[in-house]
């Protein structure tokens, strides 16, 4: 990765995302995304332009490549929060995480991935074996800079 501040602002996402995903209060949250809704709500939501998803898919393969290297461990959960603010901060709209669950031997597990229109920015590669249960949608503050 070549921009040493792209580096750092993906950190900081990263960082900030655990923050709402394990430290604080689940209304903070629920501030930023709003309620969870069904997933078929959010189903056709616009395209956003070409050069917008460029954008995005840039910001999804920086956010895989920082997060791959940190110290830790970042959860799909984490990864699509991270990946929904860096979104909004450069104003792409219609975003929206989106909760799966699968039972595999009697074992419950769940997984979040990240969506721009109707394609899978983070997460996409395990999503296929879940079922959609729920989507948290864009951020509610679209001026995050």
């Amino acid at each position: 990765m070549r921009d040493p501040l792209l580096k750092l602002e993906t950190t900081l996402a990263l960082c900030l995302a655990w923050l709402l995903v394990f430290a604080l209060p689940l209304r903070h949250t629920h501030r930023l995304f709003g309620q969870a809704r069904m997933p078929t709500e959010a189903a056709g939501a616009a395209a956003p332009e070409p050069r917008q998803m460029g954008r995005a898919m840039a910001m999804a393969r920086r956010l895989r490549f920082v997060a791959g290297r940190l110290p830790w461990d970042s959860t799909c959960l984490v990864r699509a929060v991270a990946g929904a603010l860096l979104l909004a901060r450069r104003r792409i709209h219609g975003a929206r995480i989106r909760f799966g669950v699968r039972k595999q031997d009697g074992v419950l597990a769940a997984h979040a991935w990240l969506l721009l229109g109707e394609t899978t920015l983070i997460g996409g590669e395990e999503s296929g074996n879940y079922v959609p249960i729920a989507d948290l949608g864009q951020l509610a503050r679209q001026d995050l800079h």
